[in-house]
């Protein structure tokens, strides 16, 4: 089955008369805003001289989301395709590469390109070179005795009294991502005021 990718990443597509869809764009059906390609996730396949596009829309103006379902002939008209997008985008997504269809957006990657790879990489070291964020540094620090069990050979305190207010535990993060009133214990153990 093929991911579901910006449409500007299918594209040009070639037809058999020689004509060529280099971008696609569409009005966005809240606030007219027109929106291309790169805005839109999904799929684009070349089904016998047809163009098959089945994605969702994202409008960056007033934040609306919605599906798009249409297919392109060889002379460039659009036709509205009136199965439900996700129907439409499940089969288009699972057909096998068709006779004309040798561009790479046909074919189905096991793995991912290498600057997804890259992308991905530079992100979690990004992720890991950020100090611990906390609501705040407290003073003071007492551990209850009691444990919940261990996470990354470390025990797991029932609760936390810090600067005399008490925390409990909540749940383990390791992404280190706290919100209001929670204390991050040892880079990955979330704690909850009480």
């Amino acid at each position: 089955m093929q991911p579901n990718r910006r449409l500007n990443e299918f594209l040009p597509i070639k037809f058999a008369n020689g004509q060529e869809i280099k971008q696609f764009s569409k009005p966005c059906v809240s606030c007219g805003t027109m929106l291309h390609a790169k805005d839109m996730h999904g799929v684009a396949r070349l089904v016998e001289d047809h163009i098959a596009i089945a994605a969702k829309a994202h409008c960056h103006s007033c934040g609306s989301d919605f599906g798009v379902a249409c297919v392109i002939n060889s002379q460039k008209q659009v036709k509205r395709v009136v199965l439900p997008r996700f129907l439409f985008s499940l089969y288009l997504r699972n057909l096998p590469p068709q006779a004309r269809e040798t561009a790479p957006q046909a074919q189905v990657r096991p793995f991912p390109l290498p600057e997804e790879r890259d992308a991905r990489e530079d992100a979690a070291a990004i992720a890991q070179m950020r100090p611990p964020v906390s609501g705040f540094q407290p003073k003071d620090i007492v551990r209850a005795e009691e444990t919940l069990g261990r996470f990354q050979e470390k025990p797991i305190p029932a609760w936390l009294i810090l600067d005399g207010q008490r925390f409990d535990f909540d749940r383990i993060a390791p992404d280190a991502r706290v919100k209001e009133g929670e204390y991050l214990l040892d880079g990955c153990l979330i704690y909850r005021i009480n």
